[in-house]
């Protein structure tokens, strides 16, 4: 080798060209729009169940505050009835009168669970053993969980 040669010999080849890499387009294609719709339906979950998960929370809370003694076991079950009204979006809360897109099976047990708060809203003394709250809000969050808008 000649010596003008020599320096040359630790210079790096250029990259291969991108024609393997544009091979894969259509895989990179489908991927990308795979995420895009998972994306868009997650979104779409989200907006329809965020009211619903945000409702519950509300309910937890509420629930340690009775327990812990902070609101009365009366303005509680007033609050859980109110929250379970602006949860489903009902004008009134009345025993006859179900949420429209609510089952069968859960339209007979709306009339006896709404005149049960109602006993309980308007009874005076402590009527409800924390206890027995946690079946009240049990079936309040189930129904927020399906039916809230």
């Amino acid at each position: 080798m000649n010596e003008s040669a020599s320096g040359l010999i630790d210079i790096i080849e250029p990259a291969a060209p991108m024609a393997a890499a544009a091979a894969n387009w259509p895989w990179l294609a489908a991927t990308l729009a795979a995420s895009l719709l998972v994306i868009a339906m997650l979104l779409m979950l989200w907006k329809k169940k965020w009211p619903a998960y945000r409702a519950i929370k509300r309910l937890r809370k509420l629930q340690q505050q009775i327990i812990a003694g902070e609101v009365s076991l009366q303005h509680g079950v007033i609050l859980l009835s109110q929250e379970l009204r602006v949860g489903l979006k009902l004008a009134q809360q009345l025993p006859k009168q179900a949420p429209e897109n609510f089952t069968q099976q859960d339209i007979q047990l709306w009339t006896e669970f709404v005149q049960r708060l109602d006993r309980l809203r308007y009874q005076h003394g402590e009527a409800l053993a924390v206890a027995e709250l946690a079946p009240i809000i049990s079936r309040i969050e189930t129904w927020l969980w399906r039916y809230c808008r």
